[in-house]
C-alpha cells in the first residue's frame, strides 16, 4: 500500500497570512459594492447605507460571504494545497457541538440579561412577534456567522497553529477578529476587551478539536438572541427585535450603545466562558 505524502504549502505562514488579509480585504470590497448596486443603494449617499432595511443588510453581507469563501477557497486549495473540509468541516459526532454553542449564547446572553434586569441596569419593553423579520435576521447571522468563523477560525486559526504554540495562535486570531470590528460604531474599550475574549472564547475548542462547527453555532445565536431577541445593539448596529432594552444607569454594567458585549458582565461571563473550555479539554487530553 502506498503511503500518501502530505503536500506542503507553497508559501511560508506569515506570508500566507498577510496575503490572506489583503486579498480578503479587497475581494470582500468588490462583492459587497456588488451587493450595494443589487440591493438598489446609492455608492455616493452615506444615509443610504445607514438606514438600510434587513433586506439590503442581507444582499450585502451574502455578497461579501462569497468574496470570503472565495479566497478562502483559492488559499486552501492552491496555497495550503489542503481540502477545504479540512478547515473544519466534518460532521463526525459534532451535532453536539452545534448545540454546545446554542448551550453557550443560552446561558451567557440569557443569564446576563436577567442579572442586568434584576439589578435594575436594563428594562425590557416587548414590542411585537413579527416572523417575518425574525426570520430575516436569523438568515442575516447565519450568514455573518459562517463569513467571519470560514476565515478567522477556520482559515487563519489553522494556519497559524501550523507554525506557533495554539495559544499563542488562538490569541493572534482573536485580535485579527477584534481588528475586523474596529470600525464599528460606538465602540468602547470595553468593547474592544470583550471582542478580543469572544475571539479566544470562539477560538476555544477549535485549537482543541479543528472543528467549525461549535464557534459558528455560538456566534450564530449569540448575535441573534442579542439583537433580534433581547434589542441590544449588536457590536454596535441597531437591529429590529423582538423585544427593545432600555439603558439605566452606568454602561459600563449594561454596555452603553455598543450593546452587551460593551459590558463588565459580559467581560466576566466570557472569562468564565473560556476557562470552562480550556479545563475541559484540558482534562479530556490528561486522559487521553
Amino acid at each position: 500500500m502506498i503511503e500518501q505524502i502530505e503536500r506542503k504549502p507553497s508559501l511560508p505562514l506569515w506570508a500566507r497570512i498577510v496575503l490572506v488579509m489583503i486579498l480578503f480585504l479587497i475581494m470582500t470590497g468588490i462583492f459587497q459594492v456588488i451587493g450595494v448596486l443589487i440591493a438598489g443603494l446609492s455608492l455616493t449617499d452615506p444615509s443610504a447605507m445607514e438606514n438600510m432595511g434587513m433586506r439590503e443588510q442581507l444582499i450585502l453581507q451574502f455578497s461579501g460571504f462569497i468574496g470570503t469563501a472565495l479566497v478562502v477557497f483559492l488559499f486552501r486549495k492552491y496555497i495550503d494545497r489542503k481540502s477545504i473540509k479540512s478547515i473544519g468541516f466534518s460532521f463526525n459526532n459534532r451535532f453536539k457541538d452545534i448545540g454546545l454553542g446554542f448551550i453557550y449564547a443560552v446561558i451567557i446572553l440569557g443569564l446576563g440579561s436577567l442579572i442586568l434586569w434584576v439589578t435594575g441596569s436594563v428594562e425590557f419593553k416587548y414590542l411585537e412577534l413579527n416572523i417575518l423579520s425574525i426570520f430575516m435576521s436569523f438568515l442575516l447571522f447565519i450568514v455573518v456567522s459562517l463569513n467571519e468563523e470560514i476565515f478567522v477560525r477556520g482559515y487563519l486559526l489553522n494556519n497559524l497553529m501550523t507554525g506557533m504554540n495554539k495559544f499563542w495562535a488562538l490569541l493572534l486570531s482573536a485580535a485579527i477578529f477584534t481588528s475586523l470590528h474596529l470600525l464599528n460604531p460606538n465602540l468602547s474599550v470595553l468593547g474592544v476587551t470583550n471582542l478580543l475574549l469572544a475571539g479566544i472564547l470562539l477560538g476555544a475548542s477549535y485549537i482543541y478539536t479543528k472543528n467549525l462547527w461549535f464557534p459558528i453555532s455560538l456566534h450564530l445565536f449569540w448575535n441573534f438572541l442579542q439583537g433580534p431577541i433581547f434589542g441590544y445593539s449588536v457590536s454596535g448596529q441597531n437591529i429590529k427585535s423582538l423585544f427593545t432594552v432600555e439603558l439605566v444607569g452606568n454602561e459600563t454594567l449594561n454596555g452603553g450603545e455598543f450593546g452587551f458585549e460593551g459590558s463588565l458582565l459580559c467581560t466576566i461571563m466570557l472569562i468564565i466562558s473560556i476557562a470552562s473550555i480550556i479545563v475541559y479539554y484540558r482534562k479530556k487530553e490528561l486522559k487521553a
